[in-house]
């Protein structure tokens, strides 16, 4: 085996071995508050239901969405812009959020005004909410 294929392999197993939530510090570096902040990568997140519908008054929606007995807050939900084709659209999304076998829901917000920052008229007038909406409770 050639020094660059086993270097290669032996790159790729420490790679597997590390864990992605662990903070990265740099060895050697001359500042030392440099040394001292770790660097972190965010966690992916993904879109939450809707249960029981939504309200939108004063750029803020309010719904709830499954809770699993665990506190909504610690889930860090944010609202986002995208587009679906020509149609825009605020998807909610969140940390961790499965479906709980419990069912059990909880009351949320979500402050819409940070993400729709300088959309112009003709955009916020066709803006839906993307997320699945689930009636039944």
């Amino acid at each position: 085996m050639n020094k660059i294929k086993l270097i290669s392999l032996l790159a790729l197993f420490a790679a597997t071995a590390t864990s992605a939530n662990e903070a990265i510090v740099f060895p050697g570096s001359t500042n030392m508050a440099a040394a001292e902040t770790p660097i972190t990568f965010p966690q992916e997140k993904s879109p939450i239901a809707l249960v029981g519908g939504y309200q939108v008054e004063g750029g803020v929606l309010t719904s709830r969405t499954y809770n699993c007995g665990i506190n909504i807050s610690d889930l860090e939900i944010e609202a986002k812009l995208h587009w679906d084709g020509a149609t825009p659209q605020i998807l909610i999304v969140g940390e961790n959020l499965i479906m709980c076998r419990s069912g059990s829901t909880g009351p949320f917000s979500v402050d819409l005004t940070e993400s729709i920052i300088n959309t112009p008229a003709h955009i916020l007038d066709r803006i839906e909410v993307a997320n699945g909406v689930r009636l039944g409770l």
